[in-house]
């Protein structure tokens, strides 16, 4: 029995889809899809997507009405094409201050009959700079393209403000750069205030009411149907905010994928403030952290109706089983319909590793280096790893009452002794004290003269661990600055530009305040003294030295400082696991394999 698929009579966002009875549960598995009892028929999003899937489910069995036909080869000729024939383009014409590859990103990125892109050239490409000339190509020929709102990590705000100044320096766009105090940054977001506005992550869910998303109820005021007094309209989620009053046209989601999860809030606040935008653009140089089930919510905001529903999308395409505890186990994509899926997502990415784009960068050499507990930590540790608790030298009792709690414990008696702290809740914390046999060898390298003459990044996941490595340095009259989440945005960035600078040989930072957004290509060694579960936080920290910049180095060193047969070893396992799903996705491999080879 024969499936038949035609443009829907009365709604233009929507392909109308006849089959058997039979056939229900299938037309029902493709993404979107929904039963209408009014029009007494099944319908699709009308996307690329959804004659995509719908020819990969029926196959011979469908047939396509002209009107559909039509539409999907214009549609194909129009936009597919043009933006397949630049999406793994090396140059292309432009302006002479761009690399050929950034001149090529910024045609595919002003493409005029595509709006939702997703720029993926490795760490350090520069690929703000591909942003801003393409919004500048679409505004020189008469789109509309502001205002623009630019969500964005905390600590690289001013950045892209500076980078509009440079890559759109004559009569370029106001900018507002939301931040201080809840009041400042609500003048900061007035309508009219600036052409391009640009926010961090965190303030998103304070300055936008928050789309609905499955189950989740919304809080809501008395204002706005709810019926608990206590919900002020400041908390209110369904409440209409500063950006929300904003009918932005361009919306860019730099680092986008901070919004892998869609039930967060930050990700739902993006995507009320999206609303009504007609160009989107995504910008990460590693879009997966931890599966490929991780790309769904940045393509859902990039085109809500080409991925309207998350189940349904896993269930086409990606490989997963539910494991004894209620869990899902991702294997990565079903290899039946993963060319499917790339065919329905390329003509929208472009990401292009450094080994091609870069190849004058400096190569990375990596080292890893033992650093073994001292007694104090190995007794904790053992106690820890065989009892799920440890008595600390003070005498105090720590339990962990899960194996990822008891996780997290080894990790910190891993890098030094701890000692128990307690909130204003009274709820308990560790802290990292000394002794440490992590900072024991690398203090005794540095002290060896091993850094001589080198530029420094020291990265750790714990603020306490920097904190004593700070210590240890003044106490050997070592000068350093650092980046971690207690400073603001103005003592950051001079803590960047004096290590730029050569005012201090080493800079300390942790992974979340210093893996994202800024430029150290001072530094020829970076340092890890722990790692992060996350291979995407790990790639961007490597990006922050080996980028546009670094070619002044003959090359950048890469040392790991690993405490031996503990957890910290697992850590660097899963991280290679976890780097495959990012290399699924991205393809890199084969991308380098066909530029040797000449293909590109």
């Amino acid at each position: 029995m024969t499936v038949h698929a035609s443009l829907h009579p009365t709604r233009t966002d929507r392909i109308s889809v006849v089959g058997g009875y039979r056939d229900k549960d299938l037309i029902r598995s493709v993404p979107g899809a929904s039963w209408s009892k009014k029009d007494d028929g099944w319908s699709v999003p009308r996307s690329w997507s959804s004659c995509l899937a719908l020819r990969g489910i029926f196959q011979d069995r469908l047939v396509v009405a002209p009107d559909l036909s039509d539409w999907a080869a214009s549609y194909q000729r129009e936009t597919i094409a043009p933006a397949l024939a630049l999406r793994e383009a090396l140059d292309a014409p432009g302006d002479a201050d761009l690399y050929p590859y950034q001149r090529a990103g910024v045609a595919f990125l002003s493409l005029p009959n595509l709006t939702t892109f997703s720029l993926e050239d490795d760490p350090g490409s520069g690929k703000t700079a591909q942003i801003i000339r393409a919004l500048k190509v679409r505004h020189d020929r008469g789109e509309s393209v502001f205002p623009a709102l630019v969500v964005t990590p905390n600590s690289v705000k001013r950045s892209w403000e500076r980078e509009f100044s440079t890559w759109w320096p004559e009569d370029g766009p106001t900018v507002s750069v939301v931040d201080g105090t809840a009041a400042k940054r609500r003048k900061q977001m007035e309508p009219g205030l600036a052409d391009v506005y640009i926010i961090n992550w965190e303030s998103l869910r304070s300055h936008s009411r928050l789309a609905a998303y499955g189950s989740i109820a919304l809080r809501r005021c008395l204002e706005c149907g709810g019926d608990d007094a206590t919900v002020t309209p400041a908390k209110c989620h369904a409440h209409e905010k500063e950006l929300n009053a904003i009918n932005f046209r361009t919306v860019i989601a730099d680092e986008y994928h901070r919004a892998k999860d869609p039930a967060a809030a930050q990700t739902r606040a993006l995507a009320s403030a999206a609303h009504g935008a007609v160009y989107r653009y995504g910008v990460s140089g590693t879009i997966v952290a931890n599966s490929p089930v991780d790309i769904w919510s940045g393509l859902h905001y990039l085109a809500p109706n080409e991925w309207p529903t998350k189940v349904k999308w896993i269930d086409r395409y990606v490989n997963y089983s539910v494991n004894p505890w209620g869990g899902t186990e991702i294997y990565g994509f079903r290899p039946d319909t993963k060319d499917e899926f790339f065919r329905t997502t390329d003509y929208m990415r472009r990401g292009l590793p450094k080994e091609i784009t870069l190849p004058f960068l400096p190569p990375i050499v990596r080292e890893t280096r033992d650093s073994p507990m001292v007694p104090a930590q190995q007794k904790v540790y053992k106690q820890m790893l065989d009892h799920l608790m440890a008595r600390l030298d003070d005498g105090s009792l720590l339990t962990a009452g899960n194996p990822m709690t008891q996780s997290l414990r080894l990790l910190q008696f891993a890098a030094a002794s701890g000692e128990i702290l307690l909130d204003d809740k009274g709820n308990e914390r560790i802290g990292l004290i000394e002794p440490s046999g992590k900072l024991d060898t690398f203090m005794e390298d540095v002290l060896a003269g091993d850094f001589d003459g080198q530029s420094v990044v020291v990265f750790t996941q714990s603020k306490q661990l920097l904190n004593l490595l700070g210590e240890r340095m003044r106490k050997h009259e070592i000068g350093y600055c650092r980046i971690t989440g207690d400073e603001d945005t103005d003592t950051r960035q001079k803590a960047i530009d004096d290590f730029q600078a050569g005012k201090y040989k080493f800079v300390l930072c942790t992974l979340g305040a210093g893996s994202t957004g800024i430029t150290l290509t001072k530094a020829s060694t970076m340092v890890f003294l722990q790692r992060s579960w996350s291979a995407v936080e790990m790639t961007q920290a490597q990006g922050r030295a080996h980028r546009i910049g670094s070619e002044q180095h003959e090359s950048v060193f890469i040392i790991d400082y690993i405490t031996p047969d503990t957890v910290e070893e697992s850590v660097v396992t899963v991280l290679a696991e976890k780097a495959g799903y990012l290399e699924e996705v991205a393809r890199s491999e084969d991308l380098i394999r066909r530029f040797l080879k000449g293909e590109l």
